[in-house]
Formats: structure tokens, sequence, C-alpha cells
């Protein structure tokens, strides 16, 4: 069965797909389809992608505001942690390990990688695991 424009843009809200959630945004705001319209009449080819570009990057629709990152430990070990901003990733790296994390990097593209929790015998993306988390930035662990 096909979802409405309405169960699409959700879906795209709920699993951080921020072009396309601002693409059908877009289509709704300039009257191309309506909330209860099925997907399949979203005109695409007719929407300006430039306009919904400049809508995605200005996050119009507040998303992705918590991201994937990692600090580089060296011995090709990583902390992983979940937050907002590279700066809460420092300060929290500093408390837990005492150290300054000196390359933090947004790794965000990867949140549907799957990883394995030794602790919960749970295979996991971090995706999955960011909607458990309550409060953010958050500690992963280490890879």
């Amino acid at each position: 069965m096909e979802l409405t424009v309405k169960e699409l843009f959700h879906e795209a809200i709920l699993y951080d797909v921020p072009h396309m959630a601002h693409a059908v945004y877009y289509a709704v705001e300039k009257g191309f389809v309506q909330w209860e319209d099925p997907e399949s009449r979203i005109p695409y080819g007719e929407l300006d992608h430039g306009e919904i570009i400049r809508m995605r990057d200005e996050n119009w629709l507040r998303m992705c505001t918590v991201k994937l990152f990692v600090v580089e430990m060296g011995g090709k070990r990583y902390a992983v942690y979940l937050a907002g901003k590279e700066g809460e990733v420092k300060a929290l790296h500093r408390k837990i390990y005492g150290e300054v994390a000196r390359r933090v990097r947004d790794v965000s593209g990867k949140m549907d990688a799957s990883v394995y929790c030794e602790e919960t015998e749970v295979w996991q993306s971090f995706r999955e695991f960011k909607q458990q988390v309550v409060e953010f930035p958050c500690f992963v662990g280490e890879m």
C-alpha cells in the first residue's frame, strides 16, 4: 500500500532523511500536493531543487541536530559519540579520558552502520541507538 505525503514526511523525519523531508515540505507548501495525497503524486521534476537544498542547508525543519562523531585515539582505536556539536564531544571526551580530543570527525553519514554490543549481545545501528538515548551528548563506546 502506498504511503500518503504526510506519512512519507513523517518517515523522512523519523529516519533523519533531511533532503526528502524538505522536498516533501516544499511540495506541500508550494501547493504541488496535499498532505493526504498519495506520495506518487509528488512531481519531483517540477520542484525547485536549488530552493530545497537551501532550505535543507538552513535546516528549516530542525533535523539532524544530533550527529555521530568519532575521536581518533591512536592504535586504530576510536571513541564514538552522539552529540549536537563538536565542542560537546571534546568536553565529554576530556571528562571520560582526561585528554584533549585532537581530531573530532563528523561521521553522521554512517548513522545506519550496525555494530555489535557485547553487553546486550545485540546488533544495532547508531540510528537505532540514538532513538533510545535520553540525554545528549552521549558516549557510545570504543571501537
